[in-house]
């Protein structure tokens, strides 16, 4: 059951409007037309009752009449269990959704050390084939020397 989202009854976290259908045209103590929620408490679950219109930051009248009487046996119990599976269910999503929030940025970290390590390989192979240019003209001139030194032009 949804919380309300009517701008008439911010203070009221607990409930949902049925406020579409306003039953038997009542009207609250400063004479407008009473609104229907229904109480989705703990003690409450699943009444219906009237309340003022007016917002209550707007300082309304207070009305507050039940609709239905309280359920007994079964009914409440069946009602209870279920307000409790789904207040379970609303913090097992709250959890599931902070996980994924904290794997997405661990996700984006990895990312962007990722592409550090493909800078860092760059970098890396840049100077290996540096080292190897370098190496091969050592080995160019070593093979000049051993030459050199085969056809007898240099003594040590």
């Amino acid at each position: 059951m949804m919380k309300s989202e009517s701008p008439n009854i911010k203070s009221c976290g607990s409930c949902s409007s049925d406020s579409v259908k306003n039953w038997e045209g009542r009207l609250c103590f400063c004479g407008k037309q009473a609104r229907v929620y229904t109480s989705w408490t703990l003690k409450n679950p699943g009444r219906r009752f009237y309340t003022c219109s007016t917002p209550k930051e707007i300082q309304g009248c207070h009305f507050f009449e039940w609709i239905d009487e309280g359920f007994s046996g079964r009914a409440f119990d069946v009602i209870t269990h279920l307000n409790h599976r789904r207040i379970f269910l609303e913090e097992k999503l709250k959890h599931v959704e902070e996980d994924l929030e904290e794997n997405i940025e661990k996700r984006r970290t990895l990312k962007d050390e990722k592409l550090q390590l493909i800078d860092g390989n760059k970098a890396f192979e840049a100077d290996l084939k540096l080292i190897r240019s370098g190496v091969n003209v050592v080995l160019d001139v070593v093979d000049v020397v051993d030459v050199e030194l085969m056809a007898g032009r240099w003594w040590c």
